[in-house]
């Protein structure tokens, strides 16, 4: 199982999308400072994820995400989860 997930962060009006098979773990490295596209701008919450069954599923989603914000916003939207709102 892998996930796609959209984490924003508290510090700047910014949102980062990803992927990851270990969601918990991948968040402490952004949180950290280990990831270097995300140090800057910690701390980083959950805003939105999805599973998929192959990683090459969550790429090309990953993917389309990045490519169109109307995709984007629309995907968080419908899986909105915890306190990123």
């Amino acid at each position: 199982m892998y996930l796609v997930y959209a984490i924003k962060s508290l510090s700047k009006e910014r949102i980062y999308i990803g992927h990851t098979k270990d969601f918990n773990k991948r968040l402490k490295y952004h949180n950290a400072g280990y990831v270097k596209s995300t140090s800057d701008d910690r701390p980083w919450v959950l805003l939105a994820l999805e599973e998929f069954g192959t990683r090459g599923k969550a790429r090309w989603f990953e993917r389309e995400l990045k490519r169109s914000s109307g995709k984007r916003k629309k995907w968080i939207e419908k899986r909105k989860v915890g306190k990123g709102e």
